[in-house]
């Protein structure tokens, strides 16, 4: 093919309509990651009440990290989809300010649900606890034992921690808003049922 032609192409390509709602399975994916991160985070605070005998804390410290590694797995699955494909963009009502907002607070849970799986990992294999994920098969180790380095990830997964907390909170918060404040339905981009508010247009 010429490079006039693979320039056409492209533009032809970069001209489509964007779609009025997300695919089917960036829907799933999201879905998926938001139910890990509603079960992980509350077990989080469980498990790091109990007794360090409870006889069933390793157990609740298995789970969690097994649901964060697949958070992880989802949120790369997740990037590479959207990165391949095109996503709707926010609608035009919603001001300037608000959409860059939005992509910032977008990008910043994407660091996120990298980030804490990734640091609960290195805390874990750094400390010398291997993760069984769900029972099935031992996570490969890509750290030796390091005691500074499970200092390090255990407190960044600590602070992260927190960060997530304010970013799901904002997050949730913006839809609310957006759905019953400025009535333009952002959800339904999310849900596979975009009302024609949802479009860009």
């Amino acid at each position: 093919m010429s490079e006039s032609s693979r320039t056409a192409a492209s533009a032809a390509v970069s001209t489509l309509p964007r779609p009025a709602t997300y695919s089917a399975a960036l829907r799933l994916l999201h879905w998926l990651s938001a139910l890990c991160m509603f079960i992980v985070i509350p077990l989080a605070w469980y498990m790091t009440e109990l007794d360090r005998h409870d006889p069933h804390r390793v157990m609740w410290f298995t789970l969690h990290k097994s649901i964060g590694l697949t958070v992880l797995v989802l949120t790369l699955i997740r990037i590479f989809t959207r990165l391949s494909g095109t996503v709707p963009a926010l609608p035009a009502r919603i001001p300037a300010i608000e959409r860059a907002l939005a992509h910032i607070g977008h990008g910043l849970l994407y660091l996120i649900l990298l980030g804490m799986p990734i640091s609960g990992y290195l805390n874990s294999y750094a400390g010398g606890h291997p993760i069984d994920w769900f029972w099935l098969f031992q996570v490969p180790a890509m750290t030796s034992p390091d005691r500074p380095l499970a200092h390090l990830a255990g407190q960044t997964h600590r602070l992260l921690a927190w960060a997530t907390y304010a970013l799901i909170a904002g997050h949730v918060l913006a839809v609310v808003y957006h759905q019953l404040v400025q009535r333009v339905d952002v959800l339904g981009r999310m849900t596979g049922r975009a009302t024609p508010d949802a479009e860009n247009k």
